[in-house]
């Protein structure tokens, strides 16, 4: 999923880095971006059903745990990504360069989670595991530390929050890491990663309906002056 939407933002950022014309830009970017979202939203779902039917069958066991790994952290995001796609062609032109400077993929949390994620997995499947910290190996704990890194890098965009969170989130992944609790670990950064594209998505109503967001505020205003 998340290589789908990198695909789906390269393509209009390029356009856009090479387009002068004001006044071609905007329909043709927009067109860009439906399509672009869109076909990450049907294309990383199915990737990841795929990859779900196509691990159980590798392993010789019911598909049914992992086709529920896959697409439970797939569908979130394929959700968000038909919500950008069906709105983020109504923004305005002038703001276009904003949103896709805001929509920039998660890239580098990723490789990091995913270096977290091979570590940890490494250390629960080697026998004898690796063990130099008195806790569960030291290959397990770097990774979950790793893993807790690029849950606070994905699920905040300020400077603040990250130099607070991500030292807390590395040294407690890696304090509470153990074969039983590496689920547990891995489904917070998907939750981290969830938030991220319901936050993009959020973004993109935002600037697609500016005035929604107005007449809430007045009729929230109203209702408490009432």
């Amino acid at each position: 999923m998340l290589t789908a939407f990198a695909v789906a933002h390269l393509a209009p950022t390029t356009w856009l880095a090479g387009t002068t014309d004001a006044a071609t830009t905007r329909p043709t970017t927009g067109h860009l971006i439906r399509r672009g979202y869109l076909a990450a939203a049907v294309g990383g779902s199915t990737a990841a059903a795929l990859y779900g039917l196509a691990t159980g069958t590798a392993v010789q066991f019911g598909y049914e745990p992992y086709l529920k790994w896959t697409l439970g952290s797939a569908l979130p995001l394929a959700v968000c990504a038909a919500i950008i796609a069906a709105t983020a062609p109504r923004i305005a032109a002038p703001q276009l360069s904003n949103w896709l400077a805001r929509t920039r993929p998660a890239a580098l949390p990723a490789a990091i989670a995913t270096t977290g994620i091979c570590l940890m997995r490494a250390a629960i499947t080697l026998t004898p595991p690796v063990d130099l910290t008195g806790m569960p190996g030291l290959i397990g704990s770097a990774g979950a530390a790793l893993l807790g890194i690029a849950t606070a890098l994905t699920t905040s965009r300020s400077r603040t929050t990250r130099t607070i969170t991500v030292p807390g989130l590395a040294i407690g992944y890696a304090i509470v890491f153990t074969s039983d609790t590496s689920s547990a670990l891995l489904v917070g950064y998907l939750v981290a990663l969830t938030w991220w594209a319901v936050q993009l998505a959020a973004y993109t109503l935002r600037l697609a309906y500016p005035g929604a967001g107005q007449a809430l505020r007045r009729l929230a205003g109203s209702s408490h002056t009432a």
